[in-house]
C-alpha cells in the first residue's frame, strides 16, 4: 500500500522479517489494511485510547501492539507477531508519527473523494431532466461520502396534502412511499418544522423522537425494519424549506459524526438545486404544452372543414362533447364497416349498434384476457365466427374491451383504426372514473352528515337528492376488498361490486359508494324481516361477485336501528366486525351479533390479550418437549367440557396419564380445575388463544 512505505521500512529495519498486521477505521468496523507474513487473524481489538494520550504501546513476548486514536474518531492498530525486543520511548514516539503520517494521508484520500463526489454531483444537477433518476444519483453520492450510511430518502413537502412525501430513495423497498408525515411529525416532520439537523446514535434516541405520530404511521415504523443510527438535515430552497434529506444505518457499525452532518447539508443543496430545476423545467413545459395544446386546436378546426377526418380527431370530438360511449361506438361501426361493441368491465354493460349482438358473455371474455400475463389483443372463432378482441387498460388493469365482429381480414389500417380508438375510450373511462369519485366524494360527506346528525329534517331532504328515503329501520353494511394496491384495480372491483348491488337491490332504500377498498351501504327498510332478506341478497351478491372477480372480500354488518341518531351505532359495530374478521383471517359477511362474546375483547389492546395468555400458559412453556403436551392436554380438556373420558380419547392415553398430566398442570398453574374461579381463568385464556392467536 503506498501510504506504509515508511512504516514497512521502520519495521523491517527495528525488527526484521517478522509477521506483522496493520488495522485502520472506526473503533467498530476496524478493517485490514495491509498483512505481511503469516499471522493468526485478529478476533478483539484493544479499546480506544483518550485523545490526550496520543497512543499506547503493548508489549509481549508473542505479540505487540501500538495503538492510535486520532481526533475525528479514527483508530489505527499495528500489531506485530514476536518481536523480540520491545521500543525505546523514542522509537515508540517515531512509530506514532509515522501512523499519524499514514492517518492524514488517509484522511487527505478521504477528502479528496467527498469533494469528487461533491463535485460529481454537481455536475449531475445538468446531465439529466429525469428528476428521480438525478435524486437517486445524489443520495447514491452521499451514501459513498457517508460510509455509516445504508440508505437514504429524501421528502418533499407538498402543500396540497400538508405531507412530506418519499420522492426518491436507496435501500428501501416501495413501501417506504405509504410513509408520510405531516410537519411536527415523528422525526421528519420535527426537523422539516424547525429547520435543525439531528442525529441518532441508537434505536432509543430515535424512538424518543417519535413523537406526535398518527396511528397509520405507528403500524408502519412497527412493521418495518428498525434503523440503529441515522442522521437527517431540512432541505431549504433560499428561505423556504422544502423537504428533508436522511441517511440511515442499518447494518454497519460506525457512528455518523457531525461532520457527516455537515456533509450531509451539502447534499441537501444538491438537492435543492435539482427540485429547483425540475420545478422550472415542469413550468416551461407547460407553457409548451398550453402552446401546443392550443396550435392542435387551431389543427383541428381546419380539419372540421375537411370532408374526411381521421379516427382519433372524431372520438375525441364526441369525448370533448361528452357524447359518451354508445356515440362513439356507433362512429366507430361507421368508419370500420363492421360490427363493433364495447364491454364495460365497471358496469357490467355493453354497448352496441343492435340488441341481438351478444356472442360473448362478461364472464368468458374476462376468463380469456384472465390467462395472459401481459393483457394484449386477442383473435378467436366461435361458431364459425371470427372475432377481435382488444383490451382498454389503464395499467394492468382490464377496464373493458373492444370487440370486433370480423367480416374481412383486418388492414393495418383496421387495426390502427381499433388501436385509436382504444386509446381515447380508455381516456373516456378515466374522466368517467373520475367523475365517480366526485360522486363518491359528495355522498361521503352526507354518509358522515348522517353519522354526527345535528338537524333531522335537514338529513331527509338531502337524503332525497341520494335517491335514499329513510324507512322504520336502519344498518349499515361494509364491504372490504383486501391486498389490493392498483389504484384503478382497486376502482374497477369496487366499481362493479356497487353495480351489482345498485342492480340486485334496484327497489331498496340505500345510500351506496366506494371509499378505496371499502364499500359503504346505508340500508333503510320497513321490518325487521326485509332486514334478513336484504342481508340474503348482499351475500348472494358477494359470492356471485367473487366468483367474478376472482377476489375475497370481508364484510361487517352493523345491528338495525330505529332512530337515526343511532345510524352511528350500527356504523361502529360494522367497523368492529370487520376489524375482528380481519383479525381472524377470516373472509365472507359477519354480522355484529356473531362476534359474541368476542366484542368484549375487540377494543383490548392485542398486547394485554397476548400478556394475559402468557401468564397463564407460561408455567407450562418451561420445557419444550414435555410441557408442550401438557399445553395441548389443557386445551383439548377444556374444549371437551372437561370430559377425562373423552380427553383421553382424543389424545391416544389412557385416562390415568391423563389424570396425572392434570394435576401436573394444576401444580405448575398453582390452580385446581375444580375451583369454578380458576376454570374461568383457563378457559378464557383458552377462547382468546383460539380467536386471536
Amino acid at each position: 500500500m503506498k501510504y506504509l512505505t515508511s512504516l514497512e521500512s521502520f519495521i523491517f529495519h527495528k525488527f526484521g522479517r517478522i509477521a506483522y498486521q496493520i488495522w485502520y477505521g472506526h473503533p467498530h468496523s476496524l478493517e485490514k489494511v495491509w498483512s505481511d507474513g503469516v499471522m493468526l487473524e485478529m478476533q478483539t481489538h484493544p479499546n480506544p485510547i483518550s485523545k490526550k494520550q496520543q497512543y499506547a504501546y503493548t508489549y509481549q513476548p508473542n505479540i505487540a501492539h501500538m495503538n492510535v486514536t486520532f481526533g475525528d474518531d479514527i483508530q489505527l492498530v499495528v500489531y506485530l507477531e514476536k518481536p523480540g525486543t520491545t521500543l525505546t520511548d523514542t522509537e515508540q514516539e517515531v512509530l506514532y508519527l509515522l501512523c499519524r503520517d499514514f492517518y492524514l494521508q488517509m484522511n487527505l484520500q478521504t477528502k479528496d473523494m467527498e469533494l469528487d463526489k461533491m463535485i460529481e454531483g454537481i455536475g449531475s444537477l445538468t446531465s439529466t431532466l429525469d428528476l428521480n433518476k438525478l435524486l437517486q444519483q445524489i443520495i447514491r453520492s452521499a451514501l459513498t461520502v457517508i460510509s455509516a450510511g445504508d440508505a437514504g430518502i429524501f421528502r418533499l413537502y407538498d402543500e396540497s396534502s400538508s405531507l412530506l412525501i418519499p420522492l426518491a430513495s436507496f435501500g428501501f423497498d416501495d413501501s417506504i412511499t405509504h410513509y408520510k408525515t405531516r410537519s411536527g411529525e415523528a422525526i421528519s416532520g420535527k426537523v422539516f418544522s424547525d429547520g435543525v439537523p439531528r442525529l441518532y446514535q441508537s434505536r432509543q434516541e430515535m424512538e424518543a423522537d417519535y413523537t406526535n405520530i398518527s396511528q397509520q404511521n405507528a403500524s408502519f415504523v412497527q412493521q418495518s425494519e428498525k434503523a440503529n443510527a441515522l442522521i437527517i438535515v431540512p432541505v431549504s430552497s433560499g428561505s423556504t424549506r422544502i423537504g428533508t434529506l436522511t441517511l440511515l444505518q442499518f447494518h454497519k457499525k460506525r457512528n455518523f459524526t457531525d461532520r457527516d452532518i455537515r456533509l450531509l447539508q451539502g447534499f441537501a443543496s444538491q438537492v435543492a438545486i435539482a427540485i429547483h430545476n425540475a420545478k422550472l423545467y415542469e413550468e416551461t413545459n407547460l407553457r409548451l404544452q398550453q402552446v401546443t395544446a392550443l396550435s392542435k386546436k387551431l389543427e383541428e378546426n381546419n380539419l372540421l372543414l375537411q370532408k374526411r377526418i381521421n379516427v382519433h380527431d372524431t372520438l375525441t370530438q364526441l369525448s370533448l362533447k361528452n357524447r359518451g360511449i354508445q356515440k362513439m361506438i356507433h362512429e366507430i361501426n361507421l368508419i370500420l364497416g363492421m360490427p363493433v361493441a364495447y364491454i364495460d368491465f365497471l358496469d357490467n354493460a355493453m354497448y352496441k349498434e343492435h340488441d341481438n349482438e351478444r356472442p360473448m358473455s362478461f364472464d368468458m371474455i374476462s376468463e380469456l384476457f384472465a390467462n395472459q400475463q401481459q393483457l394484449s389483443p386477442l383473435t378467436m372463432k366461435l361458431s364459425s365466427q371470427d372475432y377481435f378482441l382488444y383490451p382498454i387498460t389503464v395499467g394492468k388493469v382490464l377496464l373493458g374491451c373492444i370487440l370486433v365482429t370480423v367480416s374481412h381480414p383486418l388492414s393495418p389500417m383496421d387495426i390502427i383504426t381499433v388501436e385509436q380508438s382504444g386509446s381515447v375510450l380508455a381516456l373516456e373511462i378515466v374522466k368517467k372514473i373520475s367523475v365517480t369519485e366526485l360522486q363518491y366524494k359528495k355522498t361521503d360527506d352526507f354518509f358522515n352528515q348522517i353519522l354526527n346528525i345535528q338537524n333531522h329534517e335537514q338529513i331527509i331532504a338531502r337524503g332525497r337528492q341520494f335517491n335514499l328515503t329513510f324507512s322504520s329501520y336502519s344498518f349499515i353494511v361494509l364491504c372490504e376488498i383486501p391486498e389490493l394496491s392498483e389504484p384503478y384495480e382497486v376502482e374497477a372491483k369496487i366499481q362493479r361490486f356497487i353495480s351489482r348491488v345498485n342492480h340486485e337491490l334496484v327497489h331498496i332504500n340505500k345510500l351506496v359508494y366506494g371509499d378505496y377498498n371499502k364499500i359503504k351501504l346505508l340500508i333503510s327498510v320497513r321490518d325487521l324481516h326485509e332486514v334478513d332478506k336484504t342481508i340474503y341478497h348482499i351475500s348472494t351478491i358477494m359470492k356471485e361477485w367473487e366468483k367474478t372477480d376472482q377476489h375475497v372480500v370481508r364484510g361487517g354488518i352493523g345491528s338495525a336501528y330505529q332512530d337515526l341518531e343511532d345510524i352511528i351505532k350500527s356504523y361502529n359495530e360494522a367497523n368492529k366486525t370487520v376489524a375482528f374478521a380481519k383479525s381472524r383471517n377470516k373472509y365472507g359477511l359477519m354480522r355484529y351479533e356473531e362476534i359474541g362474546i368476542n366484542r368484549f375483547f375487540l377494543n383490548q389492546p392485542m398486547q394485554e390479550i397476548e400478556k394475559y395468555i402468557h401468564e397463564i400458559f407460561a408455567p407450562l412453556r418451561t420445557d419444550k418437549t414435555q410441557n408442550k403436551e401438557l399445553e395441548k392436554t389443557l386445551m383439548l380438556y377444556i374444549s371437551s367440557n372437561q370430559s377425562a373420558v373423552e380427553t383421553a380419547k382424543k389424545l391416544h392415553i389412557h385416562i390415568n396419564s391423563l389424570y396425572q398430566r392434570i394435576k401436573r398442570i394444576e401444580d405448575l398453574l398453582h390452580l385446581s380445575l375444580d375451583d369454578p374461579e380458576d376454570v374461568l381463568k383457563i378457559q378464557l385464556a383458552c377462547h382468546l388463544k383460539n380467536t386471536f392467536k
